[in-house]
């Protein structure tokens, strides 16, 4: 019976600490994490629209221009989006963001060189060329989720 006892005291404690964990998040924090993932996400939706276009799988050409022009904006503010430093919350950044600054602004400078060129060929040269420009945004998206980014769980 002792041991029953036990097991629900720590099963009480651990339910405690993790509601007082997601309590103590700030509105602020919320606030800044929803922007963040709000910037990540067009991130996302505009490399889908590029991918989509470059691959020949939708005839929306016109608007790889649009696509390439949002990335690049969007590179441009990546960085504000995670100056704040957030230690709770409904996040997937990882601590290290913060505590590796230096490498962190690095990745968000390839990600900004990488989009910008690939702005460059898209009002050049169309899908072909930006296709070949391409590439080198996506590995600039896996360079910094690879260490900075936790994974789903």
């Amino acid at each position: 019976m002792r041991t029953f006892t036990k097991a629900i005291a720590t099963i009480g404690s651990a339910i405690a600490l993790t509601a007082g964990t997601a309590l103590s998040v700030s509105a602020d924090e919320k606030a800044t994490i929803k922007y963040r993932q709000a910037v990540m996400k067009a991130v996302g939706g505009h490399m889908g629209g590029s991918v989509a276009i470059i691959k020949g799988k939708v005839p929306y050409k016109d608007d790889l221009v649009a696509h390439a022009t949002g990335l690049n904006d969007m590179a441009s503010i990546a960085a504000n989006a995670f100056k704040q430093k957030t230690e709770g919350g409904k996040t997937r950044a990882k601590p290290n963001i913060w505590e590796d600054a230096g490498d962190f602004s690095d990745k968000i400078e390839d990600m900004k060189k990488a989009t910008a060129a690939f702005l460059a060929a898209a009002k050049s040269g169309g899908p072909a060329a930006a296709g070949a420009k391409l590439g080198a945004v996506g590995d600039s998206c896996k360079g910094c989720h690879k260490k900075f980014r936790a994974k789903k769980s």
